[in-house]
């Protein structure tokens, strides 16, 4: 799918559970805030990762990028 003539399947995996380490590490309390609860694009989102996820494992770190920048955007953008 993506990069699928430049990267293999095994180090887009390795990659995406690469990132996903990161983010765990690094992430704050904030980080849970992402996901707000009773919300219906939240639901959808993950839902739809979860299956692109295993189809295509650089979907993960397109996913975190998302969430990341989901309550950004809705806060009004970087300040």
């Amino acid at each position: 799918m993506i990069f699928d003539k430049y990267i293999s399947f095994d180090k887009k995996v390795i990659f995406s559970v690469v990132c996903s380490g990161l983010w765990i590490y690094f992430r704050t309390a904030k980080c849970y805030e992402m996901i707000p609860r009773m919300h219906l694009f939240p639901i959808i989102f993950v839902m739809t990762w979860t299956y692109l996820n295993y189809y295509e494992p650089l979907f993960l770190p397109i996913g975190l990028i998302v969430l990341t920048l989901y309550p950004i955007l809705m806060s009004g953008g970087l300040r």
